[in-house]
């Protein structure tokens, strides 16, 4: 009687172990086999992790290729394959917020103005700009010791929201609160001048 896989989970009585034994010995019709049987899961844990389809695509192709990279170095002792599988997915994840998806995030379209300036050209420019940088930097000297931590720790050390709560120790709704009073008042200071 032939088993057959179900939502992308293997089937009871297949050996993942002897996969990965074959990938170590560079089978790639063990990796073909492993995508079958796990990928769709892979895809689901990355589609809920990750902003987009496209994105969870593209990580969930990396960690394949780090599984095939990686294939040694899977300990049966510590687990199933599947469960390495997932914290390698994980980690993958991780990895592109960090990274790619930070950036991505931060992205924006630019308009033909934004594509023309190639910054200060003039003395006058180049005044006018250090003008506007010294008045940021006083107003956010001016800002309460919590909100200027924040900003500092979001914009000049790239962490979320989420991290600043925990570096901070403060319950995430309460950085979420400083972060926009503290851009309420940046951008009044700004006004005024």
């Amino acid at each position: 009687m032939a088993m057959v896989a179900f939502d992308g989970f293997a089937p009871a009585g297949t050996d993942d172990r002897a996969l990965v034994e074959r990938m170590i010995r560079r089978d790639s019709d063990a990796l073909a086999e492993l995508y079958d049987r796990h990928g769709r899961v892979v895809f689901g844990l990355l589609h809920q992790m990750l902003p987009s389809p496209e994105a969870a695509e593209e990580v969930c192709q990396d960690v394949f290729h780090r599984l095939w990279k990686a294939a040694g170095s899977y300990r049966g002792d510590r687990g199933a394959v599947r469960t390495w599988l997932l914290a390698i997915a994980r980690n993958a994840a991780i990895d592109w917020r960090r990274t790619r998806g930070k950036r991505t995030e931060r992205e924006c379209e630019l308009g033909p103005e934004a594509l023309s300036m190639t910054g200060p050209t003039s003395v006058e420019d180049v005044v006018a700009e250090r003008l506007r940088a010294e008045r940021m930097r006083s107003l956010i000297a001016l800002l309460p010791d919590e909100q200027r931590q924040c900003i500092e720790l979001a914009f000049w050390h790239g962490l979320s929201q989420s991290e600043i709560a925990l570096h901070t120790a403060s319950p995430l709704g309460t950085v979420k609160s400083r972060v926009r009073l503290a851009m309420e008042k940046l951008r009044a200071g700004l006004a005024e001048a």
